[in-house]
């Protein structure tokens, strides 16, 4: 809990400046692809047995409409820029107890020290994220093929997506050290994975509940409505969930590996948001 309760005393004292960092992609990112897509599966008419394989999966990943693969391409180049300068401030903030002067040098600064390493992180999270919606629609589609009570369906699913979602978590939890190693370590991808998951896994007392629970809490609201299928309220609740998780994550990765790599943390006070 000390990572999680660390984190959010980080967000409460600089809010304004990581908003700026992650609402802009967190919009785009929530207008065309919902972070609940696999559970709305589990609401709607795809499990009538009728349904091919290549519909539950294109609603289960949201590229159900063809502009949604070019709006997401979109919002992966603005999550690599932002990201980028993002994890950029939180380090030097922690490194150092100061965050670099808020302006336009600055900011492509950072974008240029971090880019590769953030939009390399992404691709394996987007992997993993991909890999798990593949394993989830084939079991989706197998349940709504194999058995015939509509009930038994969804309660199958339902067992299913909550095992799949829970596998992903915890590896997502294991990796959690992975941008951190190639942007302060210097690292490539695949040992920065190694390193982070040799490290985490004998802490995961401390890392998973840091990276899962808040997903989990966050969940919540977003499953419920998406369960009475009301429109614009879904949408708004996709967005602010992209936005609280690319700040809360952002921020846990820097948290860990300060700690757990026994790296000083810098005890210098910044009450300035734009530096």
């Amino acid at each position: 809990m000390a990572y999680m309760k660390s984190t959010f005393v980080y967000l409460k004292e600089h809010f304004l400046r990581m908003l700026a960092f992650c609402f802009l992609p967190a919009l785009v990112l929530g207008l065309v692809s919902s972070p609940v897509s696999l559970v709305k599966l589990l609401f709607s008419k795809q499990l009538d047995g009728n349904v091919t394989f290549s519909e539950v999966f294109l609603n289960g990943t949201d590229l159900n409409k063809p502009y949604k693969l070019v709006v997401m391409i979109v919002a992966f180049l603005l999550y690599a820029v932002f990201a980028a300068a993002c994890v950029g401030s939180v380090q030097h903030k922690m490194r150092y107890g100061s965050f670099y002067k808020f302006n336009t040098h600055n900011f492509f600064k950072l974008v240029n020290n971090n880019f590769l390493p953030v939009a390399k992180g992404m691709i394996a999270f987007m992997v993993l994220l991909e890999l798990l919606g593949i394993i989830a629609t084939l079991f989706v589609f197998f349940w709504s093929k194999v058995i015939a009570a509509k009930t038994a369906v969804i309660v199958l699913c339902t067992i299913t997506v909550i095992l799949l979602v829970g596998m992903f978590l915890f590896v997502a939890s294991m990796l959690v050290l992975t941008i951190p190693n190639m942007t302060m370590r210097g690292f490539g991808l695949f040992k920065s994975i190694k390193l982070s998951w040799s490290t985490c896994i004998n802490k995961i007392g401390y890392v998973v509940p840091a990276a899962t629970l808040p997903a989990v809490i966050a969940y919540i609201p977003l499953i419920v409505v998406n369960a009475f299928d009301i429109n614009v309220l879904t949408q708004i609740l996709d967005v602010l969930f992209y936005v609280f998780a690319l700040m809360y994550y952002h921020v846990l990765m820097y948290v860990a590996f300060f700690d757990l790599e026994d790296v000083e943390v810098a005890d210098i006070k910044e009450n300035n948001y734009w530096g």
